[in-house]
């Protein structure tokens, strides 16, 4: 078994680009959160099991997809701010205030719409 995406063969699907990077910095705060709520008990069995929903949809890979200049604006946008979304949403079971970064835009993509978002061209290996 080969490591990385089906698309490209490599890890760059989803690591690597500036905006991919920061989405990883802002999942790992989070994440950072969880541990140390949940460590220091002040969640219920109930809380603890919709923050661990909760994590899980912040930790889809498809989230990383969409971010880098390749994706369409549109696109990009869009997910971004969902995944902003869910990760305020994260904090906000966990009872702590989110970070004031997450109510800023930090993707933005410029590629070809005709593409839709989905892959980038091909490119010879010569």
């Amino acid at each position: 078994m080969i490591g990385g995406s089906w698309v490209y063969g490599s890890f760059s699907t989803w690591v690597g680009d500036r905006d991919k990077n920061r989405g990883w910095d802002m999942l790992t705060d989070a994440k950072q959160a969880f541990d140390q709520t949940v460590t220091h008990g002040s969640l219920d069995a109930e809380q603890i099991v919709a923050a661990e929903l909760q994590l899980s949809i912040c930790e889809g890979s498809d989230w990383f997809w969409w971010f880098g200049d390749y994706n369409p604006a549109d696109s990009v946008s869009d997910f971004e701010a969902l995944f902003r979304l869910h990760l305020a949403n994260l904090y906000g079971l966990l009872n702590v205030e989110p970070p004031e970064y997450l109510g800023h835009t930090f993707a933005r993509g410029s590629g070809n719409p005709s593409m839709g978002g989905t892959m980038r061209q091909g490119q010879s290996l010569d």
